[in-house]
């Protein structure tokens, strides 16, 4: 049987290993003492203990270190999403994974669309081409228009929306599409 602390150990710290290098946005490659002495500033003393009394684990971070800033947020990125792929077959925690991966997928420009679909208390919008551009125009509630802060990228946001199945799109008889943001959606938009 697994040992929960080790899971717990071995997340924290991936996950400190991870923002170490996004605040130290350097190229060049780390060591081993830096990263102990980043993690003692950040209070993580049993990680530093743990990394102290297992030489086996500091010589793998400090391996892992040596490599450039770039080189290790990819393998980073790897480990994420095959834990993720992971946990999304597993049936407790697949709904976990799966709002975890739909979080990381939205644009602030999508996560707006659904905030300002809350706050106007709506369920539709309508998608309208009008001279100069595309509308979209809030249907019930209080009504009014979204605002899109990127138009070049509003097809993918809604695209992504509607996958996550935070919208369902369908065609009205006039060629407009309609969108209607599901509850999830509105429970993300609600943060």
């Amino acid at each position: 049987m697994i040992d929960p602390s080790t899971l717990t150990n071995f997340a924290s710290l991936m996950g400190m290993l991870a923002t170490f290098f996004q605040e130290r946005r350097s190229d060049k490659a780390a060591t081993i003492e830096e990263y102990k002495a980043w993690l003692q500033l950040h209070r993580h003393d049993e990680l530093v203990g743990m990394l102290a009394n297992n030489l086996q684990l500091s010589g793998a971070i400090d391996r892992l270190l040596q490599n450039q800033h770039g080189e290790v947020m990819d393998k980073l990125a790897q480990l994420d999403e095959v834990i993720s792929t992971v946990a999304s077959h597993l049936a407790d925690f697949k709904p976990i994974a799966q709002a975890m991966a739909v979080q990381s997928r939205l644009s602030n420009q999508a996560v707006s669309i659904l905030s300002q679909m809350n706050k106007a208390n709506a369920s539709q919008f309508m998608e309208l081409a009008v001279y100069g551009g595309t509308q979209y125009e809030i249907t019930d509630g209080s009504g009014g228009n979204l605002e899109i802060s990127e138009k070049r990228f509003i097809d993918d946001d809604l695209r992504i929306l509607c996958s996550s199945g935070l919208l369902i799109a369908e065609n009205s008889g006039d060629g407009c599409r309609i969108f209607t943001i599901t509850r999830a959606g509105a429970a993300l938009g609600g943060e």
